[in-house]
């Protein structure tokens, strides 16, 4: 039961049957009930508490200022009265003191709004940048520089500091050697290639004689089809360098038109003849593979290519010179050597086999007889491996003059002189040859 309060005197509502007032406590929320006059079921208006009294800010009266402040004089404490006192009712808040209150929060999201897009704008122009810078650089690789242009000049090995030399041996003689062989690819002429080979003026000659004086063609073999070959540290300390190109056998789809053998000779119940044999050969419906080893040797001019393994690797002298005798002929190549057993029916007494092969076409190689007690078979010797105990067989490198004798009939290929060891300018030197023994 809500107790009367003098402070806050009952509240009165009208019934809206009877219309007869009824008074209730001041506190008293929404009740429903019958109406005391007519019984009926009313409800009393909800409770709404009185707002707090807002406080009232004491203002003194401003006390006027002396006349004249060049000296004060001291006055009588006055009556003790007391100060006027006047209520200032707190203003409410106008639009524009709530619009210059939010402003330093606007401002300060706005700032870092703004500098979040200028961040990412700064990281989008990075980006940019980087981008062309790439493309730049990739078009400098792959640009092919004027034919006639000379190779940039390296300086000595002793010009080089140590960490010059393993940034030059880790990627940067990459694209000297590029440029080189992109150069010597777009001469048409021995002339035109000459600068950009080892030896050049000492091999004008041969390769005049090699290419026969005609327009040489190398777009069947394009620098940029070459790729990094990996060489030991000594070859990197050495100044020599490789490219190697690889190209696999395909076929030609639109003259694969092989015949179809009977049953009989599928089935292996009769032999096929001669003419099927060598018409339904796979192999005459494929290219042969071309594989290309470019060596480069460091000198006071800069990178230079080796021509002589560039020229026997692309060109397969090699097997053209071991398959297609010619009486008399000599010729220098490097090869990989091992000694390996004689062919059937062709051991000679008091000789040696040796396997030859070419370095980048390993299925080109021929067997060769040399007899033990001679300049070659000495030389060679380090490479014996049968009837020696605790020897295995090994393979190495070597530069070697082959030579046709004989007769017609029985032509007989020879190793006429041991070059060296390595190839020939590139780790190898030409040795002398050794005496006979007694």
């Amino acid at each position: 039961m809500s107790i009367p309060s003098p402070l806050h005197p009952p509240r009165e509502f009208q019934c809206i049957h009877c219309n007869c007032t009824i008074k209730v406590p001041w506190n008293l929320p929404a009740t429903t009930g019958p109406c005391p006059s007519c019984q009926e079921i009313i409800t009393s208006p909800a409770f709404i508490p009185p707002a707090p009294a807002v406080p009232t800010i004491p203002v003194i009266a401003a006390v006027p200022a002396a006349a004249t402040p060049e000296k004060i004089q001291p006055q009588p404490a006055p009556a003790a009265e007391p100060a006027e006192i006047r209520e200032v009712a707190p203003k409410p808040l106008q639009a524009d003191t709530v619009q210059e209150a939010a402003a330093p929060e606007r401002k300060k999201f706005f700032a870092t709004l703004s500098g979040v897009v200028m961040l990412i704008v700064g990281v989008i122009l990075l980006i940019g940048i980087g981008v062309v810078v790439f493309v730049l650089s990739s078009k400098e690789m792959t640009t092919a520089p004027a034919a006639n242009s000379t190779s940039p000049a390296l300086p000595p090995t002793k010009e080089f500091t140590e960490l010059a030399k393993d940034d030059y041996i880790r990627t940067g003689w990459q694209k000297e050697a590029y440029e080189i062989l992109e150069n010597y690819m777009a001469g048409t002429t021995s002339a035109e290639k000459l600068p950009f080979i080892r030896n050049g003026p000492a091999l004008a000659s041969k390769l005049e004689d090699f290419y026969g004086g005609g327009v040489i063609l190398d777009s069947d073999t394009p620098a940029d089809a070459f790729s990094v070959n990996d060489l030991t540290p000594k070859d990197y300390a050495r100044g020599l360098f490789m490219l190697t190109y690889d190209q696999p056998p395909h076929f030609d789809v639109r003259e694969f038109f092989r015949p179809l053998a009977s049953l009989e000779v599928q089935y292996g119940v009769d032999e096929a003849d001669l003419l099927l044999s060598m018409v339904a050969r796979a192999g005459n419906f494929s290219t042969e593979p071309l594989r290309v080893q470019a060596f480069f040797k460091r000198t006071p001019e800069g990178l230079k290519l080796d021509w002589e393994v560039f020229a026997q690797t692309k060109y397969r002298t090699f097997k053209n010179f071991v398959e297609f005798p010619k009486l008399g002929e000599a010729s220098v190549f490097r090869v990989v050597a091992m000694e390996d057993v004689p062919e059937k029916g062709r051991d000679v007494a008091g000789s040696r086999s040796y396997r030859l092969l070419d370095p980048a076409n390993l299925s080109d190689n021929v067997r060769i007889n040399v007899p033990i007690d001679s300049d070659v078979g000495r030389s060679l010797a380090p490479l014996n491996w049968r009837d020696i105990e605790d020897s295995a067989r090994s393979s190495r490198t070597a530069t070697l003059e082959l030579k046709w004798s004989g007769d017609e009939n029985a032509p007989l290929l020879e190793i006429s002189r041991f070059v060296c060891w390595e190839f020939l300018g590139l780790g190898g030197e030409e040795a002398a040859p050794s005496p006979p023994t007694e």
